[in-house]
């Protein structure tokens, strides 16, 4: 499996293909980015610190070069800065993701497109609006709402994060949608019953996560915690994996929805999306995805594509 990372220079290209590489699922990782330079220094070290381990190679080239990529992983977008949410970063993003559908509809090809750039549900949709490559074949990347969420209930149950299957749907923002009624533990068993005080004290946890990271201004994402994610959505693709994933994607009727992207579990395969899963979810979880289409829907219209 051949994987290109555009925007491979920044903190999750970079910290994406050094995960992707030391588990060795691509055979050939080629970066590119405006700063050429950067993505070489990362290309040689990267490779240099797999190459007892793994037979992963790794290059550095344009676009033209990542068109025959079975994935194409997007991390391109306008740089870090304080927030008050995800959506502040659409104006800049957008002509970001024209130019690169412009060089898409080039290309004769149809790789699978893995987009973390935010907000992503909107630009995951306007991505695969703009090019007019089928939809089964644009993933965006929202993972970390259903690890912190996992992480929220393991602080207060005491619990190992380890242990608990947990899922958010709904926008990978404001509108993210915590799914209480499917909390599982791995490897079976009742979950604990969790009270309403306790689910206030969850929610409140993965409400203000965004805002506590985005006051410490260091002008970075969540690089490690997001490439980690990546690099499990990156696997299943390459495997055919069973393992049902949460990632904002494109659906055509499935929970009542069709003309956004947005976060749901998911199968994911060589041909990017296999299966929307269609998880139980309570009335009050489902008026929740409903709310989040509408917004996703409402931003997605503004950009007039």
């Amino acid at each position: 499996m051949k994987l290109g990372i555009i925007g491979g220079a920044g903190l999750l290209g970079a910290t994406t293909a050094f995960c992707v590489a030391t588990e060795g699922v691509a055979d050939e990782i080629v970066l590119t980015d405006v700063r050429e330079n950067v993505a070489a220094s990362h290309a040689m070290d990267i490779g240099q610190a797999v190459c007892e381990t793994t037979a992963t190679r790794l290059s550095v080239g344009g676009l033209d070069d990542v068109r025959f990529c079975d994935v194409i992983l997007n991390v391109a977008g306008i740089p870090e800065r304080s927030a008050a949410s995800r959506d502040d970063y659409l104006r800049g993003n957008i002509a970001i993701f024209r130019e690169l559908a412009e060089n898409i509809k080039k290309w004769g090809t149809a790789p699978v497109f893995v987009s973390a750039t935010n907000p992503v549900d909107v630009l995951n949709y306007s991505l695969c609006e703009m090019t007019g490559l089928p939809r089964e074949r644009f993933i965006g990347y929202s993972r970390n709402d259903s690890l912190r969420f996992a992480w929220a209930v393991s602080e207060e149950t005491g619990l190992p994060v380890s242990g608990i299957d947990a899922l958010v749907i709904g926008e990978h923002g404001d509108g993210q949608v915590p799914v209480f009624s499917r909390l599982k533990l791995r490897g079976g068993g009742a979950f604990p019953e969790l009270g309403d005080d306790a689910k206030t004290r969850i929610l409140n946890r993965v409400n203000t996560w965004f805002a506590e990271y985005q006051k410490l201004d260091s002008g970075r994402s969540s690089g490690w915690t997001s490439a980690v994610g990546l690099c499990r959505i990156i696997r299943a693709i390459a495997t055919n994996s069973d393992e049902v994933l949460p990632c904002s994607v494109i659906p055509d009727g499935e929970y009542g929805l069709n003309g956004v992207s947005i976060g749901l579990p998911v199968l994911l395969g060589r041909g990017g999306v296999r299966e929307i899963i269609e998880a139980d979810i309570s009335g009050v979880e489902r008026a929740g995805l409903a709310a989040a289409e509408k917004k996703i829907r409402l931003l997605i219209e503004n950009l007039n594509l």
